[in-house]
């Protein structure tokens, strides 16, 4: 790939991450402009808004107009996703996949949540996360089911007997 295409494509990839409000750092990167795709490696982090994605690698795809369809993130994936002003996920999973017309995240592998203000722990194989909708759902798999903790406040009034 020329320099002047190079160039050109990441003029293109920043314009479209730029109104999305998307800012990706990493130690390296790749384009490839018949395969509608970019390759960041190397502490990845991405910022959307309040929303951090950190991982080792991460691909973003773009569609035919060069407007990113899909993120994927890999190793060591770190996250913190906020609903509304009270309400965040933030854990850990082996890959993120972040879908913008959906609004939408999957998690999947060794996926961990800390649910906060409440301070809940979600532990589960694939948990999608919808923004637009405010819903989540959560999948084990037959070696690792899904695991909810929570606290509980019990009355401690003495009772008499």
């Amino acid at each position: 790939m020329s320099i002047k295409k190079i160039v050109t494509y990441m003029f293109l990839v920043s314009l479209s991450l730029f109104a999305a409000d998307v800012e990706i750092t990493s130690k390296a990167f790749e384009a490839d402009e018949k395969k509608l795709i970019s390759i960041f490696t190397g502490d990845v982090d991405i910022k959307k808004g309040k929303d951090r994605i950190k991982a080792q690698k991460v691909i973003v795809y773009f569609d035919k107009d060069r407007k990113p369809i899909k993120y994927e993130a890999f190793k060591n994936v770190k996250f913190k996703i906020v609903l509304d002003d009270n309400k965040s996920y933030e854990g850990k999973a082996q890959k993120i996949v972040y879908l913008p017309s959906k609004l939408e995240y999957i998690l999947e592998k060794d996926v961990f949540i800390l649910q906060k203000p409440e301070m809940r722990k979600i532990y589960g194989e694939k948990i999608v996360v919808n923004r637009l909708t405010g819903q989540a759902s959560v999948k084990g798999d037959k070696d690792k089911p899904v695991k909810f903790i929570f606290k509980i406040e019990e009355n401690s009034t003495k009772v008499d007997k």
